[in-house]
């Protein structure tokens, strides 16, 4: 009952998320726990994976957005001043409720904290991977640039892909990475081939290859979207 309780506010946001936005189909059958990476652009990614894909999905999310202080200075220190240019005391008045709101959106949706340069990212491994133990998968954006509304996945920070690390050590199996597009055209979410790691060379070699096939996937999945919007013409 406890844990239908927390999962409220999510489903409530998300029923009214789908209820005024158009529907987006899911390309995928893939069923065991798996790490899908989408391109952030500036929340559209994450927001329109959790209001449409049915499958247990755990975000990762910046950890300023899981604390309601931390939120609040996030918010009222950058976003709203600094990047939209209000002045403080309307950033304020929008900060202060908004925070509150965002941060208990985040416990309902059990997003994992992330702690980027700090040793509090042993937290965010260990969380996500007992999700993963748990049969749920994991939603991550990597983006560098999280805010370019370009619709190509740009250059993306690799240290995801050490929850391989941990799901092999513990599994005794490879961990599935699995690149997700947005098509608008066809109002889809597109699920592109799962990448694995391979037992040969050394881990950061590997790491680095993995790497290069999710850019490469992605690269496929944008071309065969752009494709048929050529042929559609």
């Amino acid at each position: 009952m406890g844990h239908k309780n927390k999962k409220r506010l999510f489903r409530l946001c998300r029923t009214c998320f789908r209820f005024f936005t158009r529907r987006y189909h899911v390309s995928s059958g893939y069923t065991e726990p798996a790490v899908y990476v989408v391109h952030h652009q500036n929340m559209k990614g994450p927001v329109t994976c959790m209001a449409w894909m049915d499958m247990p999905l755990i975000p990762w999310v910046l950890h300023v957005f899981c604390d309601k202080r931390a939120c609040f200075r996030q918010y009222y220190d950058y976003t709203f001043t600094r990047r939209f240019g209000l002045p403080k005391a309307v950033a304020a008045i929008i900060v202060l409720p908004l925070s509150s709101f965002v941060s208990r959106l985040m416990k309902s949706m059990q997003a994992i904290p992330v702690f980027r340069g700090s040793i509090n990212i042993i937290k965010t491994f260990r969380l996500s991977f007992s999700a993963l133990n748990k049969g749920k998968s994991l939603l991550i954006c990597p983006d560098i640039d999280y805010a370019s509304t370009d619709t190509a996945m740009g250059q993306m920070y690799d240290g995801f892909l050490n929850l391989e690390k941990y799901y092999f050590r513990e599994k005794g199996r490879h961990l599935g990475f699995i690149p997700l597009h947005i098509s608008d055209r066809d109002s889809c979410i597109y699920a592109g081939k799962t990448v694995y790691f391979n037992n040969c060379g050394d881990f950061r070699t590997e790491k680095s290859k993995v790497y290069d096939r999710i850019r490469r996937e992605f690269l496929r999945l944008e071309s065969r979207d752009m494709q048929n919007a050529s042929e559609q013409e």
